[in-house]
């Protein structure tokens, strides 16, 4: 951890509109486990949480504390699967979804500060939400859901009430992701064919395409400055870490390796850049400073 915490000390920001790829990662995790949805859950970015596969048929949310190092369950005694958590900016908000059972796909919403948990529950048969992603100012949250033969992006209160449909294009929308002001939403979508990020307003109207490539384009995740987007994409033949300018513009490679880079996040202060990363066929966290 002494590493990491020297690059808190001495980071030196770039200038913007630099194709420049990142410095050498510093690995945050050493366990060579799957890993997948890391996300910082303490606004002044001393916590980690993420997902690790713990066991054949369970994957389970970890909390790395990055002062000391320290790795452990979220949920200790918790022996269903629970992914992709989303912390709301101020740290007083988790969802993440949970396997209900039969592969039902359930939303919980937990207040931290009160201690109250609120639930979206999972439609019928094999089906459930994904991807949750909680508004800046605590009001609501998005996440995709399947329904009529498309996946859809619907809107709910902080309190699982009132769901309702928000995006409804062909094929398969996910991963939505508010932009600090909350006035916009990223996401991908496949609606022309492969998977491209789309901008769009909070309200679902005035969609846009950010990037074109035959290949895939997911995972998006807004800065917190709102300057940039950070997300995943093959376009070069092997998963990677871009980013990329809300005009479409200054498209930057930040990750490159033979192997497989995937489920990027930033820093609460926007310096940084925390992913998954797989070297030799084992996969960890790491970090870099954000060219």
């Amino acid at each position: 951890m002494f590493r990491w915490v020297m690059l808190l000390a001495t980071y030196v920001g770039l200038g913007s509109g630099q194709l420049l790829i990142a410095a050498e990662p510093i690995r945050l995790t050493t366990d060579g486990r799957v890993k997948r949805d890391p996300v910082f859950s303490k606004p002044d970015g001393s916590e980690l949480l993420y997902v690790v596969l713990d066991r054949p048929k369970q994957l389970r949310l970890m909390k790395l504390t990055l002062a000391n190092g320290k790795v452990e369950p979220l949920h200790a005694d918790e022996t269903r699967s629970e992914f992709e958590p989303a912390v709301s900016r101020d740290g007083r908000f988790l969802a993440f979804v949970q396997n209900q059972g039969n592969l039902s796909l359930a939303l919980v919403i937990k207040d931290l500060m009160t201690g109250t948990q609120a639930d979206v529950p999972p439609g019928g048969g094999f089906s459930g939400m994904h991807s949750p992603a909680i508004a800046p100012d605590n009001s609501r949250l998005l996440y995709s859901y399947p329904e009529d033969g498309r996946q859809h992006l619907f809107a709910v209160g902080i309190d699982a009430k009132k769901p309702r449909r928000l995006v409804d294009s062909s094929g398969i929308n996910n991963w939505p992701s508010f932009s600090p002001d909350g006035q916009l939403v990223v996401f991908s979508s496949t609606r022309d064919g492969d998977y491209d990020l789309y901008v769009m307003k909070s309200d679902g109207t005035d969609v846009r395409q950010l990037t074109d490539s035959p290949k895939q384009d997911i995972r998006p995740r807004w800065s917190p400055d709102g300057r940039r987007i950070a997300f995943t994409s093959n376009r070069d033949g092997n998963y990677e870490i871009y980013l990329i300018a809300l005009d479409g513009n200054g498209l930057t490679r930040v990750s490159k390796h033979p192997e497989q880079d995937d489920y990027a996040t930033w820093s609460p202060d926007g310096r940084r850049l925390v992913f998954v990363a797989e070297r030799d066929g084992h996969q960890d966290l790491v970090a870099v400073d954000a060219p």
